[in-house]
């Protein structure tokens, strides 16, 4: 499956950073790095597949 960060900003300048095709916690790793360069996170939504675990076959980015 394919793994890509979607960046959404809105018209009030609010922004949505969703990772798609990521399980489990391989999703916060990922954007971990943009949510830095932004500053504070004020609200963090965990999708089902957080619940998921990673298969041996994907790699999970970041470290």
């Amino acid at each position: 499956m394919n793994r890509s960060i979607v960046i959404i900003i809105g018209p009030k300048g609010e922004i949505l950073i969703e990772g798609v095709g990521f399980k489990g916690s391989s999703c916060e790793k990922a954007t971990r790095y943009i949510e830095e360069a932004l500053g504070a996170v004020w609200h963090r939504v965990k999708k089902p597949e957080y619940s998921q675990v990673a298969t041996s076959n994907q790699q999970e980015v970041g470290a």
